[in-house]
């Protein structure tokens, strides 16, 4: 059921989703809009008023979102730029009859691309991105493999095996049986951005809730964590539209 305020000339629109937690969240959802996430004790005046207490806050995260969504759609070609672990690199496109796809590499300090001369634009752009994202999640495993296997040491745990997949609202997760699935576009975001996803995902393995104990222990390896899902708050939604 949506519920709505008026704030000024804003008008606020938001969806209550009730569980067992013990605290209130509000999010900003770039697709669901604004979600409150409150305790089942809570009742829908009271969720009302929390929300007009924090709609300076939602409405600021709105207007960042509106921002980002019109940002121009890239085109891959030359003085474009991508970002690989926290740094933006230019795209350098060169045409050549020497191969009939499209070749990626990150070479001299740019994203070399090489492209079949004679390939319609159209193509040739959908067949960039192809090949930009299948080259983003091999660098991504090959990334998430080396921080999951530093980390499982520190805090002794094993796991199963590792997934890289295209999610649309979560960074990682973890199953009971051990497997650890990771949003590849955390490859473009800061190492230390990814190192917090991994030792936060593999200290589920100790702590399966978001409770105390976890946190504590994340802090323990991450000192500075709250800072880095601060950025993931600020910079995630514009990981997801890059490309």
């Amino acid at each position: 059921m949506a519920h709505v305020i008026i704030v000024g000339s804003a008008e606020i629109n938001y969806r209550i989703k009730r569980s067992k937690r013990k605290t209130i969240a509000l999010f900003v959802d770039p697709e669901e809009g604004v979600i409150v996430r409150a305790p089942e004790r809570l009742t829908d005046r009271q969720i009302r008023k929390i929300v007009k207490e924090k709609s300076n806050w939602i409405i600021k995260k709105q207007e960042e979102l509106k921002k980002i969504k019109n940002v121009n759609v890239k085109e891959f070609i030359n003085g474009e730029k991508l970002p690989f672990l926290g740094q933006l690199y230019e795209l350098e496109v060169i045409e050549t009859v020497d191969t009939r796809g499209v070749l990626i590499a990150l070479k001299d300090g740019k994203f070399q691309i090489k492209v079949f001369s004679n390939m319609k634009s159209y193509d040739r752009r959908e067949e960039i991105k192809r090949k930009l994202i299948e080259w983003y999640k091999k660098e991504a495993r090959t990334k998430y493999s080396e921080r999951v296997e530093f980390y499982r040491k520190k805090l002794g745990v094993s796991y199963n095996k590792i997934s890289i997949r295209d999610q649309k609202t979560r960074w990682g997760s973890c199953s009971n049986k051990g497997n650890l699935n990771f949003n590849w576009r955390l490859i473009m975001a800061p190492p230390s951005i990814l190192d917090y996803i991994v030792v936060h995902e593999l200290a589920h393995f100790i702590h399966a809730n978001h409770g105390r104990d976890f946190w504590k222990l994340v802090e323990n390896i991450i000192p500075d964590y709250r800072e880095k899902r601060e950025w993931l708050k600020i910079n995630g939604y514009k990981l997801m539209n890059i490309i």
